[in-house]
């Protein structure tokens, strides 16, 4: 069985944050790693990953709290739980693009 979670996380670590898109081979990191979450993501919609998307809303870095809350919006579960995810790192979080991504996250729900 594959490890949903530990894979969720070291793709999302592999994206940028803002101070990283200046540096070609982060960039390069981030489209692999972000071509291989999308594939991770279409494969946990077929099974049942209310389990494994709760654990990753609360882990410590915003850019897995991110996707686990697009995640969750796009399969309808856990939505009060991302929403507020999503807010919190709207409301505290230092990294403009972090924000930029939670404001059209929640603009695309309202």
């Amino acid at each position: 069985m594959k490890d949903y979670y530990n894979l969720f996380v070291q793709h999302c670590l592999q994206q940028c944050t803002k101070g990283d898109y200046t540096d070609k081979q982060k960039v390069k990191a981030n489209n692999t790693a972000s071509k291989a979450l999308q594939q991770l993501q279409a494969e946990m919609q077929e099974i049942d990953s209310t389990e494994i998307l709760s654990k990753l809303l609360s882990h410590e870095d915003d850019r897995v709290k991110i996707n686990a809350a697009s995640l969750c919006l796009q399969m309808h579960i856990l939505v009060e739980e991302a929403v507020r995810t999503l807010q919190n790192i709207d409301d505290f979080s230092n990294d403009a693009t972090m924000r930029l991504s939670v404001k059209m996250l929640l603009q695309n729900i309202c």
